[in-house]
């Protein structure tokens, strides 16, 4: 009962006047920019997803419905449309109150630094490719639905962690599924031309799980940790410090648990400091540190192009110098089997 009073609670909070001015102030249209920068980042690759899955269908038939005609591949998207707006609309509401626990929050902050790490530490690992399958029509429309479900986890976890305003999270989640329709080609231009913008998404995505996880308060680990003693304690840090030395020889096998370890500790970190630090930014100064962080990709993309391009020349000269040699070494031993014995 307790459940369902705080969650008509927070229902109310979208009729609130309050909650809806906060968007046409100046703190409100910063925290708005920034929504739609990281959301513009982020879902020009969820954009080219939707467009692999959609691929085998026919570009050449079109079918007409009412005074609108699209091609099959066009209409497939238009269709999942109306079924992603539902359920991300749902998933906003339950969001902007189960985000009150602290439990959520962390899993929610933890999810976005972990996109962020695997995006800069872990991106070296292949990732399969998502191949372009599908038998009909409507069975690629429920699938694009469900993927339209899975990005939208990102998008709202983002939306909640630059403002705790329910329209403010409200407007992000529609903003994902428009940016994925028909800004992604802006975006994809944009990245192409400053190719540092590619990896500021995934940047302002590490900063928003970082402010999440920085406001769950120490109080519930120290209490965790008491509950432990130090026995349990001094277990666990020798099993990590064990897993963290065998991945240094196994890496395939204990690769992704080595990544987790190091991201539990990351996030204890982040919640030790933001208690006793007092490291809680407010709406206005995040949104200016979200904003510089953007900005930043401007001043540094050269500097990135030219790191890019030595190392790309660098790799080169070792693999023709290493064919160079290969190629003597050949040689030799093809004299050698030549000579008579």
């Amino acid at each position: 009962m307790e459940f369902l009073d705080g969650f008509y609670t927070n229902f109310l909070r979208f009729f609130s006047w309050e909650e809806i001015s906060f968007l046409f102030s100046g703190t409100g249209l910063l925290v708005m920019l920034n929504l739609v920068l990281s959301e513009g980042l982020l879902s020009f690759d969820n954009a080219l997803v939707l467009a692999i899955m959609v691929s085998h269908l026919p570009r050449d038939q079109s079918y007409r419905l009412g005074p609108v005609k699209m091609s099959i591949q066009q209409w497939a998207l238009t269709a999942g449309i109306f079924g992603a707006y539902f359920f991300r609309t749902v998933a906003i509401i339950l969001g902007t109150y189960l985000i009150q626990f602290w439990t959520l929050q962390l899993l929610g902050g933890g999810y976005l630094l972990w996109l962020g790490y695997e995006h800069f530490f872990a991106g070296r690992m292949k990732k399969p490719e998502i191949p372009a399958y599908g038998k009909g029509f409507w069975a690629t429309v429920i699938k694009v639905e469900l993927m339209d479900i899975a990005f939208s986890i990102d998008s709202i976890l983002a939306a909640l962690g630059l403002s705790k305003r329910v329209w403010v999270i409200l407007m992000g989640g529609m903003l994902g599924i428009l940016f994925m329709r028909l800004v992604a080609g802006v975006f994809i231009n944009l990245i192409e031309r400053f190719p540092l913008f590619k990896h500021t998404g995934y940047a302002l995505v590490a900063l928003i799980g970082f402010r999440l996880v920085s406001e769950v308060d120490w109080i519930h680990f120290h209490r965790f940790f008491s509950y432990l003693g130090p026995v349990g304690v001094g277990i666990l840090v020798v099993f990590a410090v064990a897993v963290l030395g065998t991945a240094q020889v196994r890496k395939e096998r204990l690769g992704a648990i080595q990544s987790i370890i190091q991201l539990t500790l990351l996030i204890l970190f982040f919640s030790w400091s933001g208690t006793r630090l007092h490291l809680h930014m407010s709406d206005l100064v995040f949104g200016i540190i979200m904003l510089a962080t953007f900005c930043s990709t401007f001043i540094f993309n050269e500097a990135y192009v030219r790191w890019q391009g030595g190392g790309e020349r660098k790799g080169a000269i070792i693999s023709k110098s290493t064919g160079s040699s290969n190629g003597k070494g050949s040689h030799k031993q093809d004299e050698e089997r030549k000579e008579p014995r």
